[in-house]
């Protein structure tokens, strides 16, 4: 018991992020663990934007510059156990080109679509 555990916790809290934060990336740091925890929450985790417009970790990726999808599904062809491509576009053509082109048995997920529209939705716009 004094050597400790080999396993590790960590603990999140859920908070409400604006609109505003959300659509201009400035909630990422604090939606990431998410992210992970809707991917299987097993690997690495993307804790931050990725420069480069994308980025893939053991169990997800990440693409926030719809203009480098052809380097992120390449890097996702590369890695087994992808089970989801969060891509962040609110444009919905873009977003169902990029889909088709995933590999097999990765699932897309069009990343604060939702929550935007909901929040839309709520304010009569």
């Amino acid at each position: 018991m004094s050597d400790g555990f080999e396993e590790n916790a960590e603990f999140f809290t859920l908070t409400y992020e604006t609109p505003v934060s959300v659509n201009y990336n400035l909630a990422f740091n604090r939606i990431a663990p998410l992210l992970w925890l809707r991917a299987g929450a097993r690997g690495s985790r993307i804790d931050k934007l990725p420069g480069d417009g994308w980025a893939v970790a053991d169990a997800y990726g990440l693409l926030n510059q719809v203009d480098a999808a052809t380097p992120f599904i390449k890097a996702l062809d590369k890695v087994d156990g992808i089970r989801i491509a969060y891509i962040v576009t609110d444009d919905d053509r873009r977003f169902q080109s990029i889909a088709k082109r995933l590999p097999d048995g990765v699932e897309p997920v069009r990343l604060y679509e939702s929550y935007l529209t909901n929040f839309s939705f709520t304010n009569g716009e």
